[in-house]
């Protein structure tokens, strides 16, 4: 037997190198593939599997392989030709060959604003949890940051009052080839650091893991940067800054570089990251979803979460569009980003008599006197001769009269939905106006716009009292006042618009996002010396804001971490569930969070709701999303039971998909969430959910009992059975069933609810989405 399998394998490599040598010479196209062929084995050798074979052949052809993956998965990226990745993708123990694509980033006060957001919850808890969570040592948490590296001289990753670097870690901390590598150096806060090159990239002197873009340091510092007074963005959002989990180690993995971010730099800096021993992967960037196995972030995450590693995901900047959500697999957390209650006031003032005061809101440190009044117009009569009117209102480029606009404050409007705001603040400021004044009631991002440049943003109901005074005055004149940052006063959170949108654009059977954090103009510690970020006549900052999903997903990642420090046992799933059924979907002046046209935001905007600070750590009960939960869905999904126990090496004996399955038992899983999808209206419509106990013996009585309310829209009945759930202790596990029905014949528009289980002192809600649109539905 052993001589057949030696002769099949020697005639394997020499058919695989023959045909090899015909691909050289018959084609030219060529580029990086990724080749991933599922589970690691479990003792972390992969000296008999096919991939070393397969890797063995392409060196033999002269083809050396950029990675290998062997610690959480299996297989490995290299340069082929197309031919070459069609005749591997059909050899034995490979699940998928695709390219090797570019993922791109989804680019203070959050946190204080969060922990007001806690004091919101129906809990008696609420002041114990506070001082329980003060008192609780995080130190021994790792939170692993795929990212484009870290500047380690951040005030934010100093190492004083941390202990010693945990046993658990097994990582390393490398210091690059060149470019002095001993200035980079990692201590008992930043415990780790990695960086991954490949063919695309080969310049030396970016082999280091040190940041160059400020993103990786940027939402580092948020989740876990250490508590730094008098932080910000010169004498703006000044204060206290901190980080989610400022106890926890921070381990950076450097896989994205100035063009972006490679697939198999994503899945080598995976690979390393559960072998070095995190307890939670933090990733702000995202691949548009088309296929579950040739997504890095889905394979990677998957392999993380099998083996005990919460991954926090973010949503993706493609909003407000709907079926926008990127990162939106079961076993990630998947963060949709909201909006503080801090706001950058930049007003008008008018000229003329009256002196009338415009509200706006923007970031100006520009180095001009601010108390002048300057002449005022609207950018439609300073259109060129021969421009688009429309074109011209909206400041597009090269449709205005450089000799009208030079030293004037310019009104722009904003209809046109391909103009981004900094295309039109930069117009004018190169035509040599003193200023812009943005009439958008839709945009609250103020990141990307040119601090060195005076521009303030208002709303169209303060537009029509800015045309109307330039159309009453001869010599309009208005004066943009100095920015100043108020808390408190702005109604938060709300969806900003750029925050992409459920449902889930391969299945509608999934509810995502998951949950909503703050993404809307975040302070956090940034590049020493980043003289390309500092606004001009100013020094480089030790601090900068941006906003993003990016910035959302690291609050959460924070979260996270401080669960897994008061509960280790916990699993990802039970971190999840924690944490979507503890948020909160109400305002700081008790109205429902709204997006940022004012309408009323849904699951399909926010998930669950806005993630709290306290409410976490006492959930009450917790859905278990487990591992056999995560292989029905690859099932339900449309993987076949081969596919399925190559992805996996943890499936039990005698596994098989369920018989004449689709998608839509996908919303059997046991999720915190349900989503209903192809609901015709006719049929009733029954999931199954189970709970665990999981109460703080501090209450003194184990024995609870949990009754359900519902709250539902008109035009769907639901039910839920039983109604009550009665726990004898901490622990114990009961199953409840909902069946959705429809009081009329069918339902025009998706339906939102919610389910709520309650025993007086925990409230556990879960969100619900029915909606008569199936998977082949687009929106």
């Amino acid at each position: 037997m052993m001589r057949c399998l030696t002769i099949t394998i020697m005639f394997f490599m020499f058919f695989f190198l023959s045909v090899i040598q015909k691909c050289k010479s018959e084609t030219s196209k060529s580029g990086d593939y990724i080749i991933y062929m599922g589970a690691a084995s479990s003792d972390g050798s992969t000296d008999n599997d096919h991939v070393e074979l397969l890797s063995s052949l392409l060196q033999r052809s002269g083809k050396t392989p950029m990675h290998r993956y062997k610690h959480g998965f299996s297989g490995f990226a290299a340069h082929l030709s197309e031919d070459e990745a069609h005749l591997i993708a059909k050899q034995p123990g490979v699940l998928s060959v695709f390219p090797d694509q570019m993922l791109q980033l989804h680019t203070t006060r959050s946190w204080d604003f969060l922990v007001q957001e806690s004091y919101q919850r129906d809990t008696y808890f609420t002041e114990m949890n506070y001082e329980q969570e003060s008192e609780m040592h995080e130190g021994d948490t790792i939170i692993g940051f795929l990212d484009s590296g870290i500047w380690p001289e951040a005030q934010s990753f100093n190492d004083r009052h941390m202990g010693p670097v945990p046993e658990k870690w097994k990582g390393t901390c490398m210091r690059g080839k060149k470019t002095q590598p001993d200035s980079f150096r990692c201590n008992r806060k930043l415990i780790g650091a990695r960086y991954y090159n490949s063919s695309f990239f080969l310049d030396p002197d970016y082999e280091t893991p040190r940041d160059f873009l400020g993103h990786g340091t940027h939402v580092a510092s948020i989740a876990a940067g250490q508590i730094i007074a008098n932080a910000s963005y010169y004498g703006l959002a000044s204060g206290i800054m901190r980080g989610g989990s400022p106890s926890s180690r921070i381990a950076m993995y450097r896989a994205c570089s100035l063009l972006g971010c490679r697939g198999s730099s994503i899945l080598a800096a995976f690979d390393d990251a559960i072998a070095d021993g995190v307890d939670v992967i933090s990733i702000s960037m995202g691949l548009w979803p088309d296929n579950l196995l040739e997504d890095p972030l889905s394979i990677g995450s998957f392999h993380a979460v099998e083996r005990g590693i919460t991954v926090v995901c973010s949503v993706g900047n493609s909003g407000p569009s709907s079926q926008s959500v990127f990162n939106a697999a079961p076993w990630m957390i998947t963060v949709a980003a909201s909006t503080i209650d801090r706001g950058f006031e930049s007003n008008i003032l008018l000229g003329g008599d009256e002196n009338r005061l415009i509200e706006g809101f923007g970031i100006n440190i520009a180095n001009i006197d601010k108390t002048q009044a300057y002449p005022l117009i609207h950018a439609r009569s300073a259109k060129k001769i021969d421009a688009n009117e429309e074109a011209a209102r909206n400041c597009a480029p090269d449709t205005l009269d450089q000799t009208i606009v030079k030293g004037k404050i310019v009104v722009c409007d904003s209809d046109l939905d391909n103009q981004v705001i900094q295309w039109k603040s930069d117009e004018v400021k190169r035509l040599g106006g003193i200023g812009m004044v943005l009439v958008d009631d839709e945009s609250m991002d103020l990141s990307f716009i040119d601090p060195s440049f005076l521009v303030t943003i208002i709303k169209p109901e303060d537009g029509i009292q800015i045309m109307s005074y330039i159309n009453s005055t001869r010599e309009p004149i208005a004066t943009i006042m100095p920015t100043r940052s108020r808390t408190g006063h702005m109604l938060a959170p709300s969806i900003p618009s750029f925050s992409s949108r459920g449902p889930y654009l391969l299945t509608r059977s999934i509810l995502k996002p998951d949950i909503a954090a703050p993404g809307v103009n975040i302070l956090a510690s940034w590049l020493v010396g980043d003289r390309n970020a500092a606004p001009e006549g100013k020094p480089p900052p030790l601090f900068n804001i941006e906003s993003g999903t990016s910035m959302s997903c690291p609050h959460v990642s924070g979260i996270a971490a401080r669960l897994k420090s008061r509960y280790p046992s916990w699993s990802p799933a039970a971190i999840r569930s924690a944490i979507m059924t503890t948020a909160v979907q109400m305002t700081n002046t008790g109205s429902h969070i709204t997006t940022e046209t004012g309408e009323k935001a849904t699951p399909y905007d926010f998930g669950a709701g806005q993630v709290t600070i306290f409410g976490p750590s006492s959930p009450g009960l917790i859905y278990e999303t487990n591992h056999m939960d995560y292989l029905n869905f690859l099932g339900y999904y449309g993987f076949t039971s081969d596919q399925i126990k190559k992805i996996s090496n943890r499936i039990p004996q005698g596994f098989a998909c369920p018989e004449q399955s689709n998608r839509g038992d996908i919303s059997n899983i046991n999720y915190p969430s349900i989503s209903i999808s192809n609901f015709n209206g006719k049929e009733s419509r029954r999931v199954s959910r189970t709970v665990t106990n999981v109460a703080s013996r501090l209450i003194g009585d184990e024995d609870t009992v949990y009754t359900v309310s519902i709250d539902a829209p008109e035009g769907l009945l639901v039910r839920v059975i039983p109604r009550r759930l009665h726990f004898r202790k901490i622990g114990d596990k009961l199953s409840y069933q909902v069946i959705f029905s429809s009081t009329t014949t069918i339902l025009k528009d998706d339906a939102f609810g919610s389910i709520t289980w309650s025993n007086g002192m925990y409230n556990v809600r879960s969100p619900f989405v029915v909606t008569s649109k199936d998977d082949n539905d687009s929106e």
